[in-house]
């Protein structure tokens, strides 16, 4: 089984690296670690040979079998990513017949025909091969790619934590840019009386909020700025990654700016 994890983990990410070049054109090492293995394929393959492999004479019955077992296997997956480190590793919202973006009824289906296809056909050849290989070399092999599977989980796991922690500086220094551009806001149009007679001092506390909020924004772009490998490739690998309950940052930033251009204007006229 040891081995089954390897081989699949393997063949799963080909797989993710296939789909999404065809998907859009570029490469985008898809797994959820750095190395060239996706574990929930590896763990998923695993559980569906102990679970079915006895079936494997009866068609119907597999295919049935493989549907619901690798769509409770996505399912549990998602949810319990989402609770540990509170992001959405994908999101099938936009999908007919989906529960929550976690499952949905088109990739549940090819999930069962994927299992399909392994068990009758890509299994047996697996089996023989394992049968093949050398036993000490083949320890040394597993005892090295598992202390790289360790070590890149560890590394990965710090790097998205360390992700939640940057989004999260990041939501504060957007929510004191909002409050900021809210007060200029207010200050400028409630009273406009107020602006032709007290000009002056208007103008300098206008000035101080500017000054703040190009300091925060700077801050907010230095923040952004300072992601590394991981952090830049798991953004990458899972371009619908989002912190359960946070906003677009990027997004409000710029409404943020497109605010502060409007109060300028209108304080030209």
């Amino acid at each position: 089984m040891l081995w089954f994890f390897v081989i699949y983990s393997f063949f799963g990410w080909c797989l993710e690296v296939v789909y999404q070049a065809v998907e859009h054109g570029v490469f985008i090492n898809r797994g959820f670690l750095n190395g060239p293995y996706c574990p929930i394929y590896g763990f998923g393959v695993i559980t569906v040979i102990i679970m079915l492999y006895p079936l494997r004479n009866n068609i119907l019955v597999l295919y049935a079998g493989s549907v619901l077992l690798t769509t409770a296997i996505e399912l549990v997956t998602g949810f319990f990513l989402e609770k540990i480190f509170h992001q959405h590793w994908w999101d099938y919202s936009d999908q007919p017949f989906n529960f929550k973006g976690y499952i949905c009824l088109k990739f549940s289906l090819l999930w069962g025909v994927a299992c399909l296809v392994t068990i009758k056909l890509i299994q047996p050849s697996v089996d023989a091969f394992v049968d093949k290989l050398p036993e000490k070399p083949g320890i040394i092999l597993l005892s090295v790619f598992y202390i790289g599977f360790a070590s890149d989980f560890i590394i990965t796991v710090m790097a998205i934590m360390n992700i939640k922690k940057r989004i999260m500086l990041l939501e504060d220094i957007s929510g004191e840019m909002r409050k900021i551009s809210d007060a200029t806001g207010e200050r400028i149009f409630d009273t406009v009386e107020e602006i032709r007679d007290k000009r002056d001092e208007l103008s300098q506390k206008n000035a101080e909020y500017r000054k703040r909020m190009e300091e925060l924004r700077e801050r907010y772009r230095s923040e952004w700025e300072k992601r590394g490998y991981s952090m830049k490739r798991i953004q990458n690998a899972f371009p619908k990654l989002k912190l359960v309950n946070s906003e677009n940052f990027r997004q409000q930033l710029d409404e943020l700016r497109s605010r502060v251009n409007n109060i300028k204007n209108e304080k030209r006229h």
